[in-house]
């Protein structure tokens, strides 16, 4: 009975395959617009946008780190797999400051691989 069904199905065209189910590999890209930061005169501060996306991720977060003026401490940014436009503002960017932002794989509860960074500066 299975071989007639075989031939019946190959006689269609139809050929059966056993499925491979592959596990994507985590990806992620970041970036800022824009970068470097512009500080108009009279202002101490500017502001850009971080877009990035994943694959193959089920949560990510962003953390930040700022280094010059302000003290290197990482703070949490984010915990959306994606974001782009005017959700993802950081509108404290300063002079003489340059910030690293990071994008993780968090799919696991905790810090995995680390998927992508740009470093973002505020200039006069």
């Amino acid at each position: 009975m299975q071989k007639r069904l075989l031939i019946m199905l190959a006689g269609l065209g139809v050929f059966l395959l056993p499925a491979v189910i592959t596990a994507e590999e985590p990806w992620g890209e970041i970036k800022a617009e824009p970068n470097p930061c512009k500080v108009e005169p009279g202002r101490e501060e500017c502001t850009t946008h971080l877009i990035w996306h994943t694959r193959g991720v089920e949560k990510a977060k962003v953390f930040v780190t700022a280094k010059g003026r302000k003290e290197a401490v990482e703070h949490e940014f984010s915990a959306s797999r994606e974001c782009e436009g005017e959700r993802c503002r950081a509108p404290w960017i300063a002079h003489h400051t340059s910030y690293t932002f990071q994008l993780f794989d968090f799919t696991r509860g905790d810090r995995g691989k680390l998927l992508a960074s740009v470093t973002v500066t505020g200039e006069q």
